[in-house]
């Protein structure tokens, strides 16, 4: 360290995270690298964090499962969401998502029907 500085943390800090837990999504993008464009990987969800984890779950399916510690979470500007970066534990790679939050509570009856 020069001059007695410490590097700023990227993201938010575990504590401030926990607040997050439950918090209703109406969505979640993901930017394709290559054609640039986003793709929505699921809506209707949630935000939980869970034995150490923090999840992103839609419909019932894991988007994004990462270690608490290790994920990188920021709100957007508007505070409309935010963005979260880590290594995904289920698809075994880096992964960048973008979660809008909903206005109000996630239902079983709102949910889409497969």
């Amino acid at each position: 360290m020069l001059f007695g500085k410490k590097k700023k943390q990227d993201g938010m800090p575990v504590e401030m995270l926990v607040k997050f837990d439950k918090t209703p999504i109406k969505y979640v993008t993901e930017r394709d690298s290559e054609t640039f464009r986003e793709k929505k990987l699921g809506d209707n969800g949630a935000l939980n964090i869970m034995n150490g984890e923090f999840v992103i779950v839609c419909g019932g399916i894991n988007v994004m499962r990462c270690e608490l510690s290790k994920v990188r979470v920021a709100e957007l500007m508007n505070l409309s969401g935010m963005t979260v970066k880590g290594f995904d534990l289920d698809e075994k790679r880096e992964k960048s998502v973008i979660a809008y939050y909903s206005d109000g509570y996630v239902s079983a009856s709102r949910a889409k029907q497969r």
